[in-house]
């Protein structure tokens, strides 16, 4: 069986969660690589590192294990590019390897093509040891990665590269984006709606009952499932209308979707009872002068948790009308760090366990480490008969 290096985003923790939802184990190379000996698989089928990089939001790149060594020699390195060519460019990224010996390795494959008669140029790395993966794609450039481990190196070769269009189109190219609202980028949206989902997404329904301009259903309806989103403001509820059309158009999706206005703890009001199978949400987190630091007062920033609490513990109260047996909540919960204490909806997490639901994974934070406002994902599972 093939082995597979999955390099991972800024978000490590989460994307190893995103992952293990589709494969059964993962192997830690280091902070940012895993290995997965496994086949990927997604929607009941295997798919390819295309396919793969395609569905995730957290991998950057895939490259297959072609061989391991003890020592960086040239002269066996350049045999898994492909030499038939008359011309050839190509990269050598190192991770854990210094931007020196990748350099000094560029320089003498590119020698041993020219004594071939091959003509050959490679690209520098951009950042220390590493080529831009935007390079590679551009470029047509085959890639080697040499990644130091414990026993020596493993030498891949590179197969996918996220298709970081796409992400920017729908990150920056959609009619409507707010964001002075903070909201998720799409690449993390993917990664809770991956998380909520697992890898078989046939014939599912997920809700967003915080819906804000639709990112979260947008990333459901690429996974070709059922999007149900709603948001207490009306015009933030129009804008999400106009945002997914331009989505289903652009994309030629046949998935449904519905937006409305409600509020998150009547939600049951509006969805049928036992019939979704994930919820994925970024709910409110707060007011926004909290996040720019414009609040200091002790008293008043307990009383916001507390609202906080209050507000997030009705959803789900109301969600465990709507949600299947086995049914599952992706759900980022605040924490504020002001003038070095953390705040925390601290009762949310308990109260949860009465309401039957069980905690899976969680907490996994996501934030600049500098930031006021972070982000604490959580999976719960719910089950019946459990209250």
């Amino acid at each position: 069986m093939t082995s597979r290096l999955f390099f991972l985003g800024r978000t490590p923790e989460l994307s190893i969660a995103e992952l293990s939802s589709f494969v059964p184990s993962v192997i830690s190379i280091s902070p940012d690589i895993v290995q997965i000996d496994a086949p990927f698989m997604g929607n009941g089928k295997e798919c390819s590192d295309i396919e793969s990089i395609e569905l995730l939001g957290g991998v950057v790149k895939i490259a297959e294990i072609v061989d391991r060594t003890a020592t960086l020699d040239p002269i066996r390195l350049i045999r898994h590019f492909d030499s038939a060519k008359n011309k050839i460019a190509f990269a050598i990224s190192g991770y854990g390897v210094d931007a020196k010996t990748i350099t000094s390795l560029d320089q003498e494959i590119k020698t041993l093509f020219t004594s071939s008669h091959i003509s050959s140029r490679f690209l520098l790395p951009h950042d220390k040891s590493v080529v831009s993966s935007v390079a590679i794609v551009k470029e047509h450039v085959e890639e080697l990665v040499i990644v130091k481990d414990k026993a020596g190196f493993i030498i891949g070769k590179t197969t996918a590269i996220q298709p970081f269009e796409q992400w920017n189109e729908r990150d920056y190219h959609r009619p409507f984006a707010d964001p002075k609202a903070g909201m998720l980028p799409p690449k993390i949206a993917r990664m809770a709606v991956n998380i909520g989902l697992g890898s078989d997404s046939g014939g599912k329904t997920l809700v967003d009952p915080f819906c804000g301009m639709g990112t979260i259903c947008a990333e459901a309806a690429i996974r070709g499932v059922n999007a149900i989103g709603c948001d207490i403001d009306k015009e933030t509820v129009e804008k999400a209308k106009k945002n997914m059309s331009w989505l289903l158009a652009r994309y030629k999706l046949t998935s449904s979707v519905r937006i409305f206005q409600a509020d998150a703890t009547h939600i049951d009001e509006h969805v049928d009872t036992n019939t979704i199978d994930t919820i994925v949400t970024e709910p409110l987190l707060g007011p926004t002068r909290l996040g720019e630091e414009k609040v200091h007062d002790v008293r008043e920033i307990q009383n916001i948790m507390k609202g906080l609490e209050k507000l997030y513990i009705g959803c789900f109260r109301a969600w465990t009308h709507i949600l299947k047996n086995n049914g599952t909540v992706v759900i980022a919960l605040p924490s504020f760090v002001v003038d070095k204490t953390v705040y925390s909806v601290k009762k949310v997490v308990d109260t949860c366990e009465t309401l039957g639901y069980t905690k899976v994974l969680g907490p996994i934070t996501y934030g600049r480490p500098q930031a006021v406002v972070q982000r604490n994902f959580y999976l719960f599972k719910r089950m019946y008969g459990t209250r």
